[in-house]
């Protein structure tokens, strides 16, 4: 028996379990504007109360959203956006315990993850059904609104410096949303499930531990293939998470833009077309691998490598063809796919 479980950056089937260990139950939903599944494969849990946990997991996703999109002028996000430039806010402990998170990733990778570009992103509107290339001079006066330097956190108290600035926590709040998830879970008794909000995994499995396990199979997504796969490799308890240029892009001129965008420049990040990053929880992965796509190859695997509990795998594409570069804890641990 090998549940299969289908996303939009990964697939997931279980190997080395017996019938009896594994009985899933698995409901899905949307969220943060995009799918979420949530799955429990708890051999004594019976199919009513696993779907009563998975809509606890559900409704912790849900509180989690309500208070840090950017597109609602009433979530402590939006509250803080509304009145940029103008009063500081007092938000809730966990937004402000993410937001210095953020700030922190923020000045570890010299400002390549930055959650003050939310202009920036909203002017870019990947989610619209039309998106358009700003300017470049509508560009370079968004950049002047950017700059994590620029985002005061003083205890519960959260300030933006400038008017018309905007955060946007599109590149950790989905991990972080996905770790809430699996605690509840784990609260309730549930020793193994898998949480995805939109291709960002969270891997529970009482007893194992990241890319020393071989609980699950992570199937990497082409990056150029629909519904082919780049190559695999194996987890225990871990967050996964894969950034690419295929996700919310549009073609302009036979150019691709995607979603990815570079602080520095306010445009899309060109280096890499793939990073997939597994660490010990979704947080990090989710955040580290928007980092470790707009540092670039060479910058991105350096940052890596000195990471404690990260691993990662970096595509990267030339003249057509794609190459890619493992960090050392994946050596021998990825199967490429045959094209």
């Amino acid at each position: 028996m090998k549940p299969l479980l289908l996303a939009v950056t990964v697939a997931v089937s279980f190997s080395s379990c017996t019938r009896d260990e594994i009985r899933p139950h698995s409901r899905q939903s949307t969220a943060m504007e995009t799918y979420i599944s949530v799955t429990t494969y708890d051999g004594n849990l019976s199919q009513h109360d696993a779907y009563a946990l998975i809509d606890s997991a559900f409704a912790e996703i849900h509180r989690i959203e309500y208070l840090m999109t950017d597109y609602s002028e009433s979530s402590d996000i939006g509250t803080i956006n509304r009145l940029a430039g103008k009063d500081t806010v007092e938000v809730s402990d966990e937004v402000a315990s993410l937001l210095r998170t953020s700030l922190s990733l923020s000045q570890q990778s010299a400002g390549a993850f930055d959650v003050s570009i939310g202009a920036i992103v909203r002017a870019w509107d990947f989610l619209s059904s039309e998106p358009e290339v700003p300017s470049r001079s509508k560009i370079r006066m968004l950049l002047r609104l950017t700059g994590f330097k620029n985002v005061m956190v003083d205890g519960s108290r959260v300030f933006l410096s400038q008017k018309g600035m905007r955060l946007d926590l599109g590149g950790i709040a989905k991990g972080y949303a996905v770790d809430r998830a699996v605690e509840i879970l784990k609260r309730n008794g549930v020793k193994h499930a898998i949480v995805d909000i939109g291709g960002n995994l969270g891997v529970w499995w009482e007893g194992t531990t990241s890319v020393d396990s071989t609980v699950a199979e992570i199937l990497v997504r082409h990056p150029r293939k629909e519904g082919k796969y780049f190559g695999s490799l194996k987890v225990g308890t871990a967050g996964v998470s894969t950034s690419g240029d295929y996700q919310r892009s549009f073609f302009h001129d036979g150019v691709r833009y995607h979603h990815i965008i570079d602080p520095a420049t306010g445009h899309p990040a060109r280096d890499v077309v793939s990073v997939t990053i597994i660490a010990g929880d979704a947080l990090n992965a989710d955040a580290l691998s928007t980092l470790v796509f707009v540092l670039g190859r060479e910058k991105g695997m350096d940052f890596i490598k000195h990471r404690e509990d990260v691993e990662g795998i970096i595509v990267w594409e030339e003249e057509g063809d794609l190459y890619y570069e493992l960090s050392p804890g994946l050596q021998g641990k990825f199967t490429r796919a045959d094209d």
